[in-house]
């Protein structure tokens, strides 16, 4: 059988506690307990005066218990004391009825009834009807129930009826006295009652806690949102001002939740909104000083208009926003850096060379550019890109001749796990998957190996590529920009380069002037290039510079811009340094002034050469062999494929 517990000692007690005044009425609770097979309903006694009650109640309320289970004069200590929940014992009238019968309805003289509230008419009526002399006493607390006893006494009471607080003052004044006992069904009817609250009690609190997670997450969203939210309601009252909103707007939510909006900020077009229940995106709006995108969307609940949501994102804040993304692209090496405007030069050729490029730069076609080496292909490339509807896409750039033909497919197409020794885990994208929804530009495209050249076809047709070694197939959309130093022309008469791709390629061709034929564009980029340098931007060293340039005059510079940076470096040291000599500056004139190039083959041997020795001098570096030669690292990596020369 389930034990009474003891309140005072215990630690824990169950959410839903029995306080009974009695000791029968705990263990008749207790058997009903068991009987029924309730779980985790503690059964105490507390017989005391209202301390005792109220500090069982503190110590109940503290252990745990959520719903306590008694009598009416406990009942009402408990509520004024505690904030639990308290299920009233109340007495029935067959309670009564079974005390009578027990006690023997015939009772000669007056029976007094001792309550805590007055009794039921069905009760006065059933004495009477049974011939019961009655009268009801009424207490509120404890020190009341000796005046009852004392009124009972005086009126000639011979028996009395009544709880825990008046039976020790009846017995000690004399007067017979039974405690009212609980039926066995008002007993099951509370206990039943208990469970239910307290599984509401439950439901609200999963309820509340669901609810309070939600506010909590939406007060997140209004505070931390980059963008200003402000609501009103159908009235056209201010009931949302999140902190975005208030640094804009110059106004605090405290002294605006609840003021008509117009108060707040006139001309927000949120009373228009609410009038038609049109919703309103995208409108330029000017709030005091700060330029916003503006949306305003009405709230419809069951087709009522309920009230207006407006969002406001600062535009200069949105272009900072999409400067960190470029910056973020740029840090991967997927942001074109050139535009139209950074092509130095005024001549003819050059002015309509960019003006052709320009036109290029609004179609989606693919572009071949063509020209000789160092005369801006990429930068060309760059500047198509940028003024194209792809630029805010990815510029991805891959030098076909810098790397081996064996790596060059899966650069290009990516490749999956295990497809080969030394392949990353997890595999790797290509170039196009990174250029996808942007620029793809294949520089020195002629040195693509036939077999390569077949895959490439068939992805610029398909649009949709296949990584090596896989089996997955990936859409991509991609404009290729390619370039080349040679005649792709000749290359597929003499079967070098498929016909097929190369007029998939050459849709739109860009022929890129020489240096040489684009007169004094010589001396605006070599000046240029000359203030970039330590001491350039001295007047001194710039007439110098000047005049060394107008002594070099008919150089055919067949390196063009590389060889004319070459050059422009090499002088700028010279002049800088105080051991310089005159004969050093000669040099480099006698150099650029040679008027005829040699002859090819003997250009190739030495050339050839040249590479071999410094590959030789630099054998852990191809950095410092290229660097040594005066060209870029891809450069060099093009002319020992193009000999022949193994590292």
């Amino acid at each position: 059988m389930r034990e009474i517990l003891n309140w005072r000692d215990a630690k824990r007690v169950s959410e839903i506690c029995v306080v009974a005044p009695t000791q029968k009425l705990a263990e008749e609770v207790c058997s009903l307990i068991d009987q029924k097979h309730y779980r985790e309903i503690d059964v105490v006694v507390a017989t005391g005066g209202r301390q005792e009650i109220v500090d069982c109640g503190q110590a109940l309320s503290e252990k745990g218990a959520k719903i306590i289970i008694t009598r009416k004069g406990t009942k009402s200590i408990f509520e004024e004391t505690t904030a639990l929940k308290v299920v009233g014992l109340n007495y029935t009238l067959s309670d009564y009825l079974w005390m009578l019968k027990e006690r023997g309805i015939y009772t000669p003289g007056l029976v007094a009834f001792f309550s805590y509230d007055p009794l039921g008419q069905d009760v006065l009526q059933m004495c009477e009807m049974l011939g019961v002399q009655a009268k009801n006493y009424i207490f509120k607390n404890f020190a009341d129930c000796r005046t009852c006893v004392e009124d009972a006494l005086r009126d000639g009471a011979v028996f009395s009826v009544g709880g825990a607080w008046t039976d020790p003052w009846a017995k000690r004044l004399g007067l017979p006295h039974v405690i009212l006992e609980n039926a066995e069904g008002t007993i099951l009817t509370a206990l039943e009652n208990a469970i239910q609250l307290r599984r509401v009690q439950l439901e609200e609190a999963e309820k509340q806690q669901r609810f309070k997670t939600q506010m909590e997450m939406y007060q997140a969203v209004l505070n931390f949102t980059h963008d200003a939210i402000l609501a009103i309601d159908e009235n056209g009252r201010v009931q949302v001002l999140n902190p975005p909103a208030e640094r804009i707007m110059g106004c605090r939510a405290a002294d605006s939740v609840g003021q008509p909006v117009e108060a707040v900020l006139p001309n927000t077009l949120l009373p228009e909104v609410l009038e038609s229940g049109e919703k309103q995106l995208d409108q330029i709006m000017q709030i005091h000083q700060t330029l916003c995108n503006t949306n305003r969307i009405p709230i419809l609940v069951d087709g009522q208009r309920r009230g207006v949501v407006a969002t406001f994102q600062d535009v200069k804040q949105l272009q900072n926003s999409e400067q960190k993304i470029r910056l973020k692209l740029h840090e991967k090496g997927l942001v074109a850096k050139y535009a139209f405007n950074d092509i130095l030069g005024d001549s003819p050729a050059i002015r309509s060379t960019i003006q052709i490029a320009q036109s290029y730069a609004a179609s989606r076609a693919s572009v071949l550019i063509l020209g000789e080496t160092g005369t801006g292909k990429e930068l060309f490339a760059q500047s198509i890109h940028n003024a194209s509807d792809r630029r805010d896409g990815p510029f991805v750039a891959i030098n076909c001749a810098a790397v081996s033909n064996s790596l060059l497919e899966s650069e290009l197409f990516g490749y999956e796990a295990g497809s080969f020794t030394g392949a990353s885990r997890g595999g790797r994208e290509g170039v196009f998957e990174l250029a996808h929804g942007g620029t793809l530009f294949l520089d020195e495209i002629g040195e693509i190996p036939r077999e390569t050249q077949v895959e490439l076809l068939r992805v610029l047709q398909e649009k949709e590529i296949r990584r090596v070694g896989g089996s997955r197939v990936i859409p991509v959309d991609v404009r290729i920009i390619a370039a080349t130093n040679k005649d792709l022309l000749q290359e597929t008469v003499e079967g070098r380069f498929r016909e097929d791709l190369y007029y998939r390629l050459d849709v739109l061709d860009l022929k890129l002037p020489p240096l040489r034929e684009r007169g004094d564009d010589v001396r605006i980029l070599g000046i240029h290039l000359f203030r970039q340098l330590p001491g350039g931007e001295d007047p001194t060293m710039q007439r110098q510079f000047l005049q060394l340039l107008d002594e070099v005059g008919p150089y055919q510079w067949y390196g063009n811009i590389r060889e004319l940076q070459n050059f422009v470096e090499r002088a700028n040291i010279l002049m800088r340094s105080a051991g310089a000599s005159a004969v050093a500056v000669s040099d480099i004139l006698r150099r650029r002034t040679d008027p005829a190039p040699e002859p090819r083959q003997e250009a190739e041997s030495r050339d050839r050469s040249a590479i071999e020795a410094a590959l030789r001098n630099h054998p852990g570096s191809m950095e410092d062999a290229a660097r040594s030669l005066g060209c870029s690292r891809q450069t060099l990596w093009r002319k020992m494929k193009k000999y022949g020369i193994q590292r």
